[in-house]
């Protein structure tokens, strides 16, 4: 596992290694808050996923469908529940 220390800009924008920029090959990450601190993962795109913004916001289109059992686990993740 790679470490890298991330440098903060005046405007709060963070660059990220070029190595980690190539290897996961999307501009768009999720920053979580976590107990451990914040955690950046990248949205990786895929037939299955695609992340898209748009004026009206952004969001995740699913364009085979989903797995309602999915849908539930992640809204319960959100609201806390097991």
């Amino acid at each position: 596992m790679n470490v890298h220390t991330l440098k903060m800009f005046n405007t709060g924008q963070i660059t990220l290694p070029k190595s980690w920029r190539k290897k996961f090959n999307t501009k768009h990450f999720v920053a979580k808050e976590t107990e451990n601190g914040l955690l950046i993962q990248p949205m990786i795109q895929d037939e299955d996923v695609v992340y898209y913004e748009d004026e009206g916001g952004c969001g995740l289109h699913f364009p085979k469908g989903i797995d309602p059992q999915i849908l539930i686990n992640a809204i319960n993740e959100i609201d806390g529940e097991d």
